[in-house]
């Protein structure tokens, strides 16, 4: 279905993505390194490349570039070069939700330098990292960008594991065209099959495994509305009792006919709640 190929796009990078502009490279933090985004790189070098099971290749103007995920030893093969020839990082390739990143110590055989919050190109070029953080302690809910006019709440919950472990992202559905416009057509036939002109599309995904709740809170004017499953929340893709990490849930939350779209609205889930305008 469209909408859980959209819910893939939204959570592409992981828990903590807010997604890379035009010609920005998404990346990601440990400790002193940063990762960048294989498709993101991939795309600003004009270089195929294609992953198999846990290993990926990246074809380059430079070489070949071959690694494994969860490993930090990789082969890389200059293009004048006969043989392959070993070359690792100090951490492991990382593979969040089904997205490849690579450590920056090993870009320079690609003759790629990260400096900062930027990276330069081998012929120079120059081009914004998108860096994804998880919240600030204490930040519980964020509202993100995700297109021109189209924003979105995040709700970070605790798992088992920890805080900020579970996220709920919700955006309204009627406006995902805006932040999908080749797939306007096709959202709109979702919305006629809902039959609801006022719905939430909500992804929750999770860094690991944790029980969830198919069921949200919303606010306005001092008046608050349990919208559940079966009859006020419809789990399109996923388990409506657990999420883990590749395995995200897509949801979609019918409004009240009555709430006013263009007007402050609260959200609250699994103990967290926050607040933004859905249309403006």
């Amino acid at each position: 279905m469209l909408v859980v190929a959209v819910a893939w796009a939204l959570t592409a990078g992981g828990a903590w993505a807010q997604g890379a502009g035009d010609g920005e490279i998404a990346a990601r933090t440990e400790g002193p390194w940063t990762l960048l985004a294989v498709d993101d790189l991939a795309r600003a070098l004009g270089a195929p490349w294609s992953a198999e099971g846990d290993h990926l290749t990246l074809r380059a103007d430079a070489g070949v570039l071959v690694v494994f995920a969860g490993s930090p030893d990789g082969w890389w093969q200059p293009a004048a070069a006969r043989e392959a020839t070993a070359v690792s990082s100090a951490l492991p390739i990382a593979r969040v939700d089904g997205r490849w990143y690579l450590p920056d110590d090993l870009l320079g055989v690609l003759g790629v330098r990260v400096d900062g919050e930027a990276v330069t190109l081998p012929d120079g070029r120059r081009r914004a990292l998108a860096i994804e953080r998880p919240p600030p302690d204490g930040g519980l809910a964020e509202v993100i960008a995700l297109g021109p006019g189209v924003d979105a709440l995040r709700l970070y919950a605790a798992g088992a594991g920890a805080a900020h472990e579970v996220s709920l992202l919700a955006v309204d559905l009627g406006l995902l065209g805006l932040a999908f416009p080749e797939q306007q057509g096709a959202l709109d036939a979702v919305l006629r099959e809902l039959r609801s002109e006022k719905a939430l599309f909500l992804v929750v995904t999770a860094l690991g495994e944790a029980a969830w709740q198919p069921a949200v809170y919303v606010a306005q004017d001092g008046r608050e509305t349990l919208l559940s499953a079966p009859l006020t929340v419809q789990v399109l893709e996923g388990d409506p009792e657990r999420v883990a990490p590749g395995a995200p849930v897509a949801a979609v939350a019918f409004l009240p006919p009555d709430l006013d779209l263009r007007r402050p609205l609260t959200l609250r889930w699994a103990g967290v709640a926050g607040s933004w305008t859905l249309r403006r």
